[in-house]
């Protein structure tokens, strides 16, 4: 299973599932990393094995979506030989699912308290699907696999910071550390 985080401006990275924290469990930041970028967005698991999907399928291609939050280094890319992917930096949680209609439903992010995203009747759904089409062009995608589409740019966070996700129905506080 690989977690490919699609990013706004159309390039990707593939994530290892190492990555992924689905029990909402406070991250502890590895030695020498003093900030954080965290991205809401947007995900679906992928149900068909595809590639090259055209646009009027992909919709066939997952079920139903949900919101999280993609952490990473921000000095990655700043330091030479820093990994990119850190240990649970995946913040998913199907709670946060709808299954017919993730366009409906809302979804806030904060950081210590202020708003960083707020949307509700967004286009999830076709966000997801452009992102499948894009992906499908190079890369094959597999059952299971997890598609991350990220809706607003990233915000700086550091240790001490709490995370809060929050949907109508459920409230998920993380705390960095």
């Amino acid at each position: 299973m690989k977690i490919v985080a699609y990013k706004r401006g159309g390039e990707y990275c593939c994530r290892p599932d190492t990555t992924l924290n689905h029990n909402n469990s406070d991250y502890y930041c590895p030695d020498g990393v003093t900030a954080l970028k965290a991205v809401p967005c947007v995900y679906t698991h992928i149900d068909k094995a595809g590639k090259c999907v055209a646009e009027r399928f992909a919709r066939r291609y997952f079920k139903s979506a949900a919101f999280g939050c993609l952490l990473s280094d921000a000095t990655a890319g700043v330091v030479p030989d820093v990994a990119t992917s850190m240990d649970f930096t995946s913040i998913m949680d199907m709670s946060f699912a709808d299954c017919e209609s993730p366009e409906a439903s809302d979804f806030t992010l904060c950081v210590n308290g202020a708003k960083v995203y707020s949307a509700g009747g967004n286009r999830f759904t076709e966000e997801l699907a452009a992102a499948i089409v894009d992906i499908t062009r190079r890369t094959s995608l597999r059952i299971g696999d997890i598609v991350a589409v990220e809706l607003c740019e990233a915000v700086t966070v550091a240790s001490g910071d709490t995370l809060e996700m929050s949907s109508s129905s459920r409230n998920i506080p993380i705390k960095i550390i």
